[in-house]
């Protein structure tokens, strides 16, 4: 699914948002992007949108982000290994490497 690199913007689920009229539901929204030979990824992201109905792009904008955790993308439980150099090179620290 294109979220910024790779793919056209037109492949997006976002692309879609433009092409619809308002207010819409969510399986309605879907189904135009089905319509419109939308990859099936991106189908299968605005049916994890919120069941309801939107009544402008913005409003199916401000779910994306919580979507994309519920889709799976873009963990939010992201680890950071913090700065290992330092780590290993501080006084007390078993390792050490120059």
């Amino acid at each position: 699914m294109a979220r910024g690199f790779g793919e056209p913007p037109e492949r997006s689920p976002q692309a879609i948002l433009s092409e619809v009229e308002y207010p819409i539901s969510r399986d309605d929204l879907a189904f135009a992007a089905a319509e419109a030979d939308a990859p099936q990824d991106a189908i299968n992201f605005l049916r994890s949108l919120p069941d309801r109905i939107y009544t402008s792009p913005n409003d199916v904008l401000r779910e994306f982000g919580e979507a994309s955790a519920r889709f799976g993308m873009f963990s939010t439980q992201v680890r950071h290994r913090g700065n290992i150099g330092k780590e290993a090179t501080e006084i007390g620290s078993t390792t050490r490497h120059p």
